[in-house]
C-alpha cells in the first residue's frame, strides 16, 4: 500500500491523471467525450481500432493458425544474393516447408485430459443436481471441450448467453478475436461492457461484399451497428433494445440480465496463449528440419571448383555460390581448366541432436507429454504420475480458471430458473468436478482396487476401477446382480419346509 501510494503521489506531482480502476478510465473517457462532443459511436470506434491493431488479437489469430498446422514456415522463401548484392527469391532452389503440429498436439492433450470424461456435478439437492445435469449435457460438454481449446490457443475463450426462439436458455461459443471486453477492474473479473465485432457476407445486386458488424452489450441492453466508410452507424436491419424477450400474459416483454451476457474462460491469469511460450521453438524445429530436407534433396551436396575460368564480378560470384554452389577461380597460366567437387558432408548427427533437444524443450515449455518417449513403455503408477506432472500442473491452473466460468454460467441458469418459475437455487452449494482422462497401468490399478476391498467404500473402489466409465450405472448393475443372487438362493438354496407329526 505504501508503494502504491508513492506511485500515485509521484504521478500526481508529474501532473498525470490517475485511474484507480479501468472503469475510472472508461468514465473519464466518457466525460471527456461529452465535453468534446464525441458520440458513443466515436468512442466505440476507438476501442475497435485499438483492438484490430493490438498484439493480443494478433497472437490469437496466430494461435489458431498454428493449431491448424499453418506455421510460419509455410511463407518461407529461398533467398539468394542478386547481382546488385541484394537478396532476391530463387524459385529454382529446393524449398521444403515441413510443418510440425506440436501446437495442436499440446492443446488437444490439455483439452482431452480435462474434458475427455463426463463432468460430475455434486449437489445435495437432488432436484437441482438433475436440472444442472440437463443443462450440462453432452452437447454442452462438447462445447466446453472446444472452449478449452480456444482458451489455450488464444489465452481466453468466450460463451455468449442467449434465449432461443422457443424460450430456452442457451450458451454458444464466440470466437475470441471477435470479443472486445471492457472490464470494470484491472484484475479482469467483472465486465462493464462487451463489443462484439464480426464480418458477414451480403449481396448488393449481384455483387458479394463483406460487411463488418458490431454489437455493443451492456447491462442496459444491446445496440447493433454497421461499420460503413470507417464510421459506426446504427444497423437498420436489427433493432437495438433488450437482451431478450419473455412472454408474459400473452405478450412479449423485453428483459435484460443484471450482468453482461458473456462468460469468459481463461487459460491463465495473464490471458497468454500457449503459442506465446512455444512459437520460437516450433519455428526453429520447422526451419532446421526443412533445411536438412533441402540439403538431402539438393544432392550431390558438393561445391564445384571451376579452374581456369575468371569470375565476372563480386555479385555474380556470391550469387553462384549461394544458388548453384559453384565457385569460379583463376588458375595459373599453365594450369588447364577443370572442375573439382568440394564435398561437404551433411552432419545428420548434429541435426538429430539439436532436433531432439528442441522437441524436449517444446514439451517441457508447453507442459505436455511426449508420447514418443521410451519412458511410457512399462511405467508404473508413480512413474506415470511423474511423466504427467507438467500436464497435470498446467491443467490445475486451467481448472481453477474454468471453475470461475462454471459459476458465471450457473448465475445465468439460476436467474433463468427464477424467471420461469422453476425455483430459487442460488444459495445451493454446488461442486463441478472435471474427471481427468489419464493413462494408467490397468493391471496395477485393478490389483489396488482388489486389495482395497473392506478398507474403503465400494463406491470409491468402483470409481477408481479402469473399466468403469459411469460409476452410478455400475453400482446400480452391481446391486441388481446381488439381488438376483439373493432371489436365486432363496428359491433353490434354502432347506425345504417339512411338516412333522407331533406324535
Amino acid at each position: 500500500f505504501i508503494r502504491i501510494a508513492k506511485d500515485l503521489y509521484s504521478a500526481l506531482i508529474r501532473g498525470e491523471r490517475v485511474y484507480i480502476t479501468q472503469m475510472d478510465r472508461v468514465n473519464y473517457i466518457l466525460e471527456q467525450a461529452r465535453k468534446s462532443a464525441l458520440t458513443q459511436e466515436d468512442i466505440l470506434k476507438e476501442y475497435i481500432d485499438d483492438w484490430l491493431g493490438s498484439r493480443q488479437r494478433h497472437i490469437m489469430l496466430a494461435g489458431q493458425r498454428y493449431y491448424s498446422n499453418d506455421n510460419e514456415i509455410n511463407s518461407r522463401k529461398r533467398m539468394v544474393i542478386g547481382e546488385d548484392g541484394k537478396l532476391v527469391e530463387d524459385n529454382k532452389l529446393t524449398n521444403s516447408r515441413l510443418n510440425h503440429a506440436f501446437a495442436r498436439k499440446l492443446v488437444d492433450q490439455k483439452a482431452q485430459y480435462l474434458f475427455g470424461l463426463p463432468m460430475s456435478i455434486q449437489c445435495k439437492n437432488e432436484q437441482y443436481a438433475k436440472i444442472l445435469g440437463d443443462y450440462f449435457d453432452k452437447p454442452l460438454l462438447k462445447k466446453l471441450k472446444n472452449i478449452c481449446k480456444e482458451a489455450v490457443n488464444k489465452g481466453i475463450a468466450w460463451m455468449q448467453v442467449y434465449i432461443s426462439e422457443d424460450g430456452a436458455l442457451k450458451f454458444k461459443k464466440t470466437p475470441s478475436e471477435q470479443v472486445i471486453p471492457i472490464w470494470t477492474d484491472d484484475d479482469h473479473e467483472s465486465l462493464s461492457a462487451v463489443i462484439r465485432l464480426y464480418d458477414v457476407e451480403v449481396y448488393e445486386g449481384r455483387t458479394k461484399k463483406t460487411v463488418t458488424k458490431a454489437e455493443y452489450w451492456t447491462t442496459e441492453g444491446v445496440t447493433y451497428y454497421t461499420l460503413y466508410n470507417g464510421r459506426l452507424i446504427l444497423d437498420v436491419e436489427r433493432e437495438s433494445g433488450a437482451h431478450f424477450t419473455m412472454s408474459s400474459g400473452g405478450r412479449a416483454q423485453g428483459m435484460n440480465w443484471t450482468r453482461v451476457p458473456f462468460v469468459y474462460f481463461r487459460y491463465n491469469e495473464e490471458e497468454q496463449p500457449l503459442l506465446s511460450f512455444i512459437k520460437a521453438l516450433i519455428d526453429d524445429y520447422d526451419l532446421l528440419s526443412s533445411d536438412d530436407s533441402n540439403n538431402i534433396l539438393d544432392s550431390p551436396n558438393a561445391t564445384l571448383i571451376l579452374k581456369g575460368y575468371d569470375g565476372v564480378n563480386l555479385g555474380e560470384f556470391r550469387r553462384n555460390l549461394a544458388a548453384y554452389k559453384a565457385i569460379k577461380i583463376t588458375g595459373d597460366r599453365d594450369t588447364q581448366g577443370g572442375v573439382e567437387p568440394l564435398n561437404v558432408p551433411i552432419n545428420t548427427a548434429e541435426v538429430k541432436t539439436h532436433l531432439e533437444q528442441v522437441r524436449k524443450d517444446l514439451y517441457e515449455t508447453g507442459r505436455g507429454v511426449d508420447t514418443q518417449t521410451d519412458k511410457l513403455g512399462n511405467a508404473t503408477g508413480v512413474a506415470l504420475k511423474f511423466i504427467y506432472a507438467d500436464l497435470d500442473l498446467d491443467c490445475n491452473g486451467i481448472e481453477t480458471e474454468f471453475q470461475s466460468g462454471f459459476e458465471m454460467m450457473r448465475f445465468f441458469i439460476d436467474t433463468y430458473l427464477q424467471l420461469t418459475g422453476q425455483g430459487d437455487y442460488a444459495k445451493e452449494p454446488v461442486e463441478f468436478i472435471l474427471n481427468r482422462d489419464i493413462i494408467i497401468n490397468e493391471s496395477e490399478a485393478i490389483a489396488n482396487c482388489k486389495n482395497s476391498a473392506g478398507l474403503i467404500s465400494e463406491q470409491t473402489i468402483v470409481a477408481n476401477h479402469p473399466f468403469v466409465k459411469d460409476v452410478d450405472a455400475e453400482l446400480k448393475r452391481l446391486q441388481e446382480e446381488q439381488q438376483e443372487a439373493i432371489d436365486e438362493y432363496g428359491q433353490f438354496g434354502q432347506e425345504p419346509q417339512v411338516k412333522v407329526d407331533e406324535e
